[in-house]
């Protein structure tokens, strides 16, 4: 049985897993269709953190907000504020963004926009049934739950910032550095630090130890929007 942590990356096609064994705590990483997954739910997976926004609103998302509160300045500004569904399928960034104010009363954020293919893939297949194996984490949040509530101190895409979230992972997953080694292309390092950490955090939730950031909201759909730690 395993948990898996999940962040979009650039090679195909598309996203970086990082599996961990329950009882062996041996790790693995591969990359995946992701929405293939969610769509056909693996025998032997039993939770599925995913590093993506799930559970879009016409309006802000409390999980956004608190998220952001708990990791205060320079880290929160990596909580983008989640585009409502209505914008997802709209070309360009000055349209997608002009359906999001309509909807919401905000603009959307480059970065947002930057990653909106990935939220579209994750939307499209998801339903409230998967959310009951497949779940929303912030990689940030979980470092700073990994770190005993407190906020990276360097951008995690410089070596700093690396280092610093390896010394938190290794002594969980020791195989961290050797994983990293592999070359994946259109993966970096970063992405699977990521994926890493969210792995960390399914693997809390398979101990019964994951934890909300606020209450859950619901979505127009059912689904459930809301950051677990």
């Amino acid at each position: 049985m395993f948990v898996i942590g999940v962040d979009g990356c650039r090679a195909e096609p598309g996203w970086i897993a990082f599996k961990v064994d329950v009882v062996s705590r041996a790790t693995s990483v591969e990359l995946i269709d992701l929405p293939s997954k969610l769509k056909t739910r693996p025998s032997d997976w039993a939770w599925l953190a995913i590093d993506i926004p799930i559970g879009l609103l016409d309006g802000s998302r409390n999980c956004d907000i608190e998220a952001r509160k708990l990791l205060k300045q320079p880290r929160g500004t990596s909580v983008f504020a989640a585009p409502c569904r209505a914008a997802l399928g709209i070309e360009g960034h000055p349209a997608m963004s002009a359906m999001n104010k309509a909807k919401t009363g905000r603009g959307l954020s480059l970065q947002a926009y930057g990653i909106a293919p990935k939220i579209k893939q994750v939307d499209d297949a998801i339903t409230p049934e998967a959310q009951e194996w497949a779940f929303e984490v912030h990689p940030e949040v979980c470092f700073w739950a990994l770190a005993e509530k407190k906020p990276m101190g360097y951008n995690k895409k410089k070596e700093n910032g690396r280092d610093e979230r390896l010394e938190l992972l290794r002594p969980i997953f020791p195989r961290i550095d050797d994983h990293l080694l592999n070359d994946r292309q259109g993966a970096g390092k970063d992405d699977l630090l990521d994926a890493c950490v969210a792995a960390w955090t399914a693997l809390n939730r398979f101990n019964k130890n994951a934890a909300p950031v606020c209450e859950p909201q619901r979505d127009e759909r059912g689904l459930e929007a809301c950051i677990r730690y």
